[in-house]
């Protein structure tokens, strides 16, 4: 049988909701402030091929049987253990391996929680900037997003329950409300209780639940942690994800939601595949078990030098022109802020092909603005890097005459 040289055509045969997307590799520039992870140097990459090795050591012909099998639907019962006791530990609430879902990174997690709660053209109530990858799930998933009121310290309550009002009066109640309140993505803040509280307050009397992400709150170098809005209310109103992917590596792809039992059947019920990586499982649990707080101790110092390097730079070359950054107690990112009518965002990729990347604010925006905003990852580049990159960024700026 001869094979047909005629290719085929797909026209008229993809859905509605898959797009042409370039596969590609992701670029880096000279001084890169657009990536949204760590550097390398901070990952343990020796401490969890130890643990791994430990682990086979002790108990190799039972890991060798598991891996046999795909893995549980709901991930290693040992690292579900790890995250309960973890939760306890930080956060403050108690929660059963059955009460975790462990998935490929927390976005995976966002994802589940999304097709669970969620039809298309429903609505969903974000921070006015949001992280773009959940604000695009939110979106690819056919609801739209309202981003609602922040200042320096993070949501408004009083604005939340404004457009929940707004939003209800014309028959579009949100579905959710999602937020990163611990070092938030992209602008940084950390949400006091009293707004937590306050926003537990407002969801339940609108009856809309709560997306607690933290995947950045192992991340912080100064301040207070807050409670979590899980620690704070155990009614099953909070949907709480974490990850791995900044505390370890973002390559491990690992993370998991709790929430109530209702909630996570059918996330379950979104769920492709086995449950995530039991290589990774098992390297983390083991590596974690025994070094949590030493590798925190570790890794945060290194983010502040990092943090407080970006912040000098910007004060030494942005303060004169009217433009504002945020100063964040955790996390990866300094959110930048121009004056009114400057077009940060459009100059973006020239910008990034001269030397100096960074995530212009639209992508972030639920509503349509922050042409005058970016973000700018300090975490991944070394304290020098972090200064010398934005002084370079600001010539960059005057260049093209924004600043």
């Amino acid at each position: 049988m001869t094979a047909t040289t005629t290719r085929f055509s797909y026209e008229g045969l993809f859905s509605e909701r898959s797009e042409d997307t370039p596969i590609n590799t992701v670029p880096h520039a000279e001084y890169d402030f657009a990536v949204a992870y760590p550097a390398p140097e901070t990952s343990p990459m020796d401490g969890l091929i130890g643990a791994l090795q430990t682990a086979m050591d002790s108990r190799g012909d039972e890991i060798a049987r598991h891996m046999a099998y795909y893995p549980q639907p709901a991930g290693s019962p040992e690292l579900r253990e790890y995250v309960a006791w973890k939760l306890e530990y930080d956060r403050g609430f108690k929660v059963g391996i059955d009460d975790i879902l462990l998935t490929a990174g927390s976005g995976e997690s966002i994802g589940l929680a999304i097709q669970a709660l969620t039809n298309p053209g429903d609505t969903a109530i974000t921070e006015h900037f949001v992280y773009s990858g959940t604000l695009g799930q939110l979106q690819r998933f056919g609801n739209t997003v309202y981003g609602a009121e922040t200042d320096d310290e993070g949501l408004v309550p009083e604005a939340v329950d404004e457009l929940i009002t707004k939003l209800d009066a014309k028959g579009k109640k949100p579905k959710m409300i999602y937020t990163i309140a611990e070092h938030q993505n992209p602008m940084g803040p950390t949400l006091p209780v009293e707004r937590r509280e306050a926003l537990l307050e407002i969801a339940h009397r609108h009856g809309v639940p709560i997306l607690e992400d933290e995947c950045y709150v192992d991340l912080r170098f100064e301040g207070e942690m807050q409670p979590a809005f899980r620690t704070l209310d155990d009614s099953g109103i909070v949907i709480h994800v974490a990850s791995f992917s900044k505390l370890l590596a973002p390559g491990l792809r690992m993370g998991y939601i709790t929430a109530a039992p209702e909630v996570l059947r059918r996330s379950m019920s979104c769920k492709v595949g086995s449950g995530p990586n039991q290589f990774a499982s098992y390297a983390i649990e083991g590596f974690l078990r025994n070094s949590l707080d030493e590798h925190r101790a570790r890794f945060n110092p290194l983010l502040k030098q990092k943090r407080d390097a970006m912040d000098r730079s910007l004060n030494d070359h942005f303060s004169d022109i009217g433009a504002s950054w945020s100063r964040p107690e955790g996390g990866c990112y300094t959110w930048l802020t121009m004056p009114e009518g400057t077009d940060i965002t459009s100059p973006r990729d020239e910008i990034f092909a001269e030397g100096v990347g960074y995530n212009g604010g639209v992508g972030f925006a639920p509503n349509g603005d922050g042409q005058n905003c970016a973000r700018l990852c300090f975490a991944f580049e070394t304290p020098e890097k972090c200064y010398d990159g934005i002084e370079k960024l600001a010539g960059l700026f005057k260049k093209r005459g924004l600043m």
